[in-house]
């Protein structure tokens, strides 16, 4: 990795926040006020959290998946009614048993419900609810809809920090990759924003190393591409770097995440190469996955890693069918890879949720593409360790709002269903926080069994 692209990609939105402040501070005027965190009110349980050791990969998936991946089951009713503004291909789609879309990783899904690796919520929905991006993805990312300006990931570090589940001798708690999903990072509810050891660093896909730089025998510096044909022993040519940096950068936030570059790097360079007992798909969301796993499965002290998942984002209005197919494929092969990682390393306290901005549209419009719908399905991996593992989760009928224009899944009248608050409320749980509706603006976790008797609650007791 070039050290002119460290900023970017290696050393961090901590770094990168002193850079461009707006990238974890309120970037937006916040449609219903801007409040601080409640967080002098939140309960939190220190043997949960210990008992649970959770460790969660949040995957949000910017611009919406379609909830056609995972929930064909209405397709012949939008064949028989010809409901569709473009009509469907006989060979568009290969339904499977559950009724997922095999051709998109239908068929991974199909073994990671049988596997019990796999819980999918098939019901996240909200009547009425606005489908434009910008304030979908502030709220889902916020995890509430009170104006706490503060992502779900950045308010949990707020918590564990003051309740001291993680202090300053805590390595990397905080982790992205590509930068995660900004929004889930945002900062901007406290009076005092995250400690740099809390905020989150970043490593890019392919786990380069900025810091890692070439010794000769003589104890040399290799500088490659940036010889000056100046020669540097080792400890000379770190001094310099140090001095550099103090004289020509201003922002405290990059300086501290500097001083850290031998731990970052030793870091990485025994996550990168320790041996592991699978091997990863050669894709960009197979790298991005065999990165998170190695941090999660090294350091312990990691306790949130977040992916912005699909490379090039879900929002498909054209083309949808292609587009779908091959990048939900691509990521569930990784998460299939993942998951079994995790199972070969005993680490059943490792979960991954995906999510994002709402589902789709299940007709195709004039461009063949998918518009935003009301409803998206929820994955929830692995985490047996304090997760039940439910199978399929919610029931849902066609709603035919405007005929060939706007078609989507809704539940039916008996399902459970939930806001996608709920999300957030749930990873709170999982961390020992007793009671996440305080930080949610009152939605709890998401409990099928409140609805299904016979059902157990999604989180363990």
């Amino acid at each position: 990795m070039k050290r002119r692209e460290f900023l970017k990609s290696a050393i961090g939105i901590a770094a990168a926040a002193a850079v461009a402040p707006g990238m974890l501070r309120a970037d937006i005027i916040p449609d219903d006020g801007t409040s601080a965190l409640p967080l002098e009110n939140v309960a939190f349980d220190a043997e949960i959290f210990a008992k649970n050791d959770a460790q969660t990969i949040v995957v949000y998936l910017g611009g919406g998946m379609s909830d056609a991946v995972s929930n064909l089951n209405h397709l012949p009713e939008i064949r028989e009614n010809d409901l569709s503004q473009i009509p469907y291909g006989e060979n568009d789609f290969t339904v499977t048993k559950n009724g997922f879309w095999q051709e998109a990783g239908g068929d991974i899904l199909e073994k990671m419900v049988e596997n019990g690796d796999l819980t999918l919520f098939r019901t996240c929905y909200r009547d009425h609810a606005s489908v434009a991006h910008g304030i979908n993805q502030k709220r889902y990312c916020h995890g509430n809809d009170k104006g706490y300006e503060s992502g779900i990931v950045t308010t949990l570090m707020h918590v564990l920090l003051q309740h001291g589940a993680v202090n300053e001798k805590s390595l990397f708690p905080n982790v992205c990759i590509d930068g995660g999903f900004y929004k889930l990072l945002q900062d901007f509810a406290t009076k005092e924003p995250l400690p740099t050891f809390m905020r989150p660093i970043s490593f890019n896909r392919n786990f380069d190393n900025p810091y890692k730089y070439k010794v000769d025998d003589q104890g040399q510096v290799d500088l490659g591409d940036y010889s000056t044909n100046k020669l540097f022993n080792e400890v000379h040519y770190s001094e310099r770097l140090d001095a550099l940096m103090l004289r020509h950068n201003h922002y405290d936030a990059l300086n501290t995440v500097f001083k850290q570059r031998h731990e970052i790097s030793d870091f990485i360079e025994e996550a990168r190469t320790k041996e592991i007992p699978v091997e990863y798909p050669k894709t960009i969301d197979g790298k991005k996955f065999e990165t998170a796993m190695r941090i999660l499965t090294t350091n312990p002290d990691t306790k949130v890693v977040t992916i912005s998942g699909g490379h090039s984002g879900w929002d498909d209005h054209s083309d949808a069918l292609p587009l779908h197919r091959s990048r939900a494929r691509e990521m569930f092969e990784a998460i299939e890879v993942a998951m079994a990682h995790a199972k070969a390393e005993g680490r059943d306290n490792i979960n991954i949720v995906l999510y994002g901005d709402f589902g789709r549209n299940l007709n195709l419009n004039r461009s063949k593409g998918w518009d935003h719908g009301n409803n998206q399905a929820v994955y929830w991996f692995g985490g047996k360790k304090y997760l039940n593992t439910l199978g399929i989760v919610g029931e849902t009928e066609l709603h035919n709002w405007l005929p060939k224009a706007r078609l989507y899944n809704r539940p039916t009248r008996d399902s459970f269903q939930f806001p996608a608050y709920s999300i957030a409320a749930t990873i709170y749980a999982l961390y020992g926080i007793t009671n996440p509706e305080v930080l949610t603006g009152g939605y709890g976790v998401i409990d099928p069994s409140t609805v299904y008797t016979d059902s157990p609650s999604f989180i363990k007791a």
